[in-house]
């Protein structure tokens, strides 16, 4: 597109945004419908193969100021990642930043405690933990958001 040939790569790039957001869409319909479940201090959603991995973070971030998510708690989500993996995404906001939230620290170490790895940014973190770890790290992260919260 940029040595102007706007004929088919311009074609190519509608389709991929089409779809990029059609995903989302329905990536978003899905936590609405099925809805989260809510910790003590945190909120999370398994979507499974449903969402893939590569924006299941988008759309909890989405999710966040949707109906029926708290704002008031970060919110986790899982998808399956293959060869054994989940994906793990959090999301947060500026608020709950300044009370003490570091989504960074709470990934790496709820991660860590499970077998996998994990950082990023006080506001959104990511993580891959083993397959079937997604209890343990769900307890884990409530644990250490508590107590940054604290």
């Amino acid at each position: 597109m940029c040595l102007c040939d706007r004929g088919a790569a311009l074609d190519r790039a509608r389709t991929l945004l089409r779809n990029h957001r059609k995903n989302l869409s329905e990536g978003l319909e899905l936590v609405k419908s099925a809805g989260v479940t809510v910790e003590d201090h945190v909120q999370w959603f398994d979507a499974g193969t449903r969402i893939r991995e590569t924006i299941v973070g988008i759309v909890a971030g989405m999710a966040l100021g949707a109906d029926g998510v708290r704002r008031d708690r970060p919110i986790v989500a899982f998808a399956a990642a293959g060869d054994g993996e989940v994906k793990v995404s959090a999301r947060g906001s500026h608020t709950l930043v300044r009370q003490g939230l570091d989504l960074s620290a709470v990934m790496r170490e709820a991660a860590r405690s499970v077998g996998g790895d994990g950082g990023g940014h006080d506001v959104a973190a990511g993580a891959t933990i083993p397959a079937g770890e997604q209890a343990a790290f769900v307890d884990a992260a409530d644990d250490l958001i508590a107590e940054q919260m604290g």
